[in-house]
């Protein structure tokens, strides 16, 4: 277990030691301040955005931008080895394949939910310079609700990024094909309804939002509930680890 921790603690430091890292984390940054700027100047009537709690739910849906940021890292991370053509000095350490993908895969959700938790703090911080503090109230509930939602999706795309970037050896298709198939996968599921296919259920796209079945929300597809996209996104889980496992473990990595 200890060489697992060092071996993520590698990957998780090589991630961050590149300059590209910080430029996306100040991208980041820069958004949800910019959001706050909108929002007090120009914006100032919006229903939220009252005080600095009132801010951070705004953001919340906005939590496609450390989403795309978690795929990025994770569609190239293991793809850039191939790339800069390190993957032999990465094979000859003691720990298996094995340890080294599932390293490189741990580190790719830590970064995930490093990036949550910076535009969290974001919000919260910029929400309190440019309105104030005010009352948690009900609010809180809600802003937990919409990031727990946003873990579940994130992990997931996180999931097929690096199952792609596995694959492909490609640090460029690895980003690309992962957030194409992250973006069309919703314009599918809308083609889908409207033409009432409902086969568009089992869709990872289709399953991804556990949150459309709050109350009031209306379902994509017949027959779907909580349990069953469960079951699909265990599914997909599944499947895209399996590919990424055989891909990098049974495949010649020669370069």
């Amino acid at each position: 277990m200890g060489k697992f921790v060092r071996l993520v603690k590698n990957e998780w430091l090589k991630v961050f030691v590149r300059p590209r890292t910080a430029v996306l984390l100040a991208i980041l940054i820069a958004l949800v301040f910019g959001t706050a700027l909108f929002l007090a100047y120009v914006a100032s009537a919006s229903q939220f955005g009252s005080d600095l709690w009132g801010f951070a739910y705004q953001c919340s849906h906005l939590l496609i931008l450390p989403l795309v940021l978690s795929m990025i890292v994770a569609g190239d991370i293991v793809s850039s080895e191939f790339n800069w053509g390190t993957v032999k000095l990465l094979l000859i350490r003691p720990a298996n394949r094995t340890k080294i993908l599932y390293a490189k895969y741990a580190a790719a959700v830590l970064f995930s939910m490093f990036c949550l938790v910076l535009f969290f703090v974001a919000s919260l911080l910029f929400g309190l310079v440019f309105f104030g503090w005010g009352p948690l109230d009900q609010i809180g509930g809600q802003i937990l609700t919409e990031y727990g939602y946003y873990l579940i999706e994130t992990v997931m795309m996180v999931t097929l990024a690096f199952a792609v970037s596995t694959v492909s050896r490609s640090s460029s298709l690895g980003i690309g094909l992962s957030i194409f198939l992250k973006f069309i996968g919703m314009f599918l599921v809308g083609i889908l309804q409207s033409f009432e296919m409902e086969w568009g259920k089992y869709l990872l796209a289709a399953n991804l939002d556990l949150g459309q079945y709050e109350a009031g929300q209306p379902i994509p597809f017949p027959g779907m509930s909580v349990g069953f996209s469960v079951v699909i996104l265990a599914l997909h889980f599944l499947l895209f680890h399996a590919v990424a496992w055989v891909s990098f473990t049974k495949r010649d990595v020669a370069v």
